[in-house]
């Protein structure tokens, strides 16, 4: 077996060994060798290191996908995004379409677009096993406003010592796609990659923030607004209300005391402004299913403007 390339959290690229434990050279991690993805894992059978990748400080663009189908995925893996969000709350994917729509977008992608999902809730934790198992590389999990909630969804994504994520016997080819550097397991490794990612929805999180976004295993978090509004009795997705601002404030400051990075879903460019300099790092730009109406209904627009004026002529 051929030695691996290693990037860790910080995108510096070490070894891996081969197969009589010698390591191959390391590479500078501003010349990463074809191919290859600074947050690639060693392979594409492992979860890609989303964890490193929210913590570099750099801002990565994401897609919503919530049409529950594998050729959507692949035509969105092959767009150049960093990560593709599959939603789960919202849409019923049966856990095969799963695992198919996140292997689907690792290997359309080469590795360069990460799957997250966002399960459908807090206290059913299968979904995130499967979604692991299958390779993903961050859980989105919503409506978290506990201490209790925090520790049930580590215990869920990490291995122990951290957790208790159970080993699956049908994830890996040993010898094939469970090689890691040296000194490493893929357990060991899939804690240091995979995401965890709550999302504050309500009072009752924001008033715990200190809870959640202190605790070192917390990686990012994501504003859900249009929930947020909601229990705050405030209408639509989109306001400026003194209450509503001051609670982003809050998780604002929260986010730069723990350094934990923040997300949303920002899809115009008035709101890509205000998120950037409200210090937002991870911006959900799209989802497949606005981009192909108001896509189509466009075209379908060019197309009559242009053969009513050829029709003049």
């Amino acid at each position: 077996m051929n030695g691996h390339i290693e990037v860790n959290g910080n995108g510096h690229i070490g070894t891996y060994a081969n197969g009589n434990g010698n390591g191959v050279s390391h590479h500078d991690c501003s010349h990463p060798p074809p191919g290859l993805s600074l947050w690639n894992a060693p392979t594409l059978h492992q979860s890609s290191n989303f964890r490193g990748l929210v913590k570099s400080g750099q801002k990565i663009y994401g897609i919503a996908l919530s049409l529950p189908s594998v050729h959507v995925a692949k035509a969105l893996a092959v767009t150049g995004a960093d990560y593709i969000w599959i939603d789960m709350e919202h849409t019923a994917f049966s856990p095969s379409l799963l695992v198919e729509i996140i292997q689907a977008i690792t290997f359309e992608s080469g590795g360069k677009t990460i799957p997250i999902v966002r399960v459908p809730n807090k206290t059913s934790t299968e979904y995130i096993t499967w979604a692991l198992n299958a390779g993903a590389g961050g859980i989105m999990i919503p409506h978290i406003e506990t201490a209790k909630d925090v520790a049930q969804i580590i215990g869920a994504c990490r291995y122990a010592p951290i957790g208790h994520r159970s080993s699956a016997p049908f994830t890996f080819i040993p010898g094939v796609t469970d090689i890691t550097p040296q000194g490493q397991t893929p357990f060991s490794l899939a804690n240091r990659h995979i995401a965890i990612i709550p999302q504050i929805e309500s009072v009752l999180g924001v008033e715990n923030l200190d809870v959640i976004m202190g605790n070192e295993n917390i990686d990012m978090v994501m504003v859900g607004g249009r929930d947020l509004r909601l229990d705050m009795g405030l209408p639509g997705q989109n306001g400026s209300e003194p209450e509503y601002r001051a609670i982003l404030d809050k998780i604002i400051a929260a986010s730069k005391k723990y350094s934990v990075p923040l997300m949303a879903y920002t899809a115009n460019e008035e709101g890509l402004r205000r998120r950037v300099k409200d210090g937002f790092t991870s911006l959900l730009v799209c989802a497949d299913f606005t981009t192909l109406a108001f896509g189509t209904m466009n075209e379908l627009n060019k197309a009559k403007k242009v053969t009513e004026e050829a029709s003049k002529n």
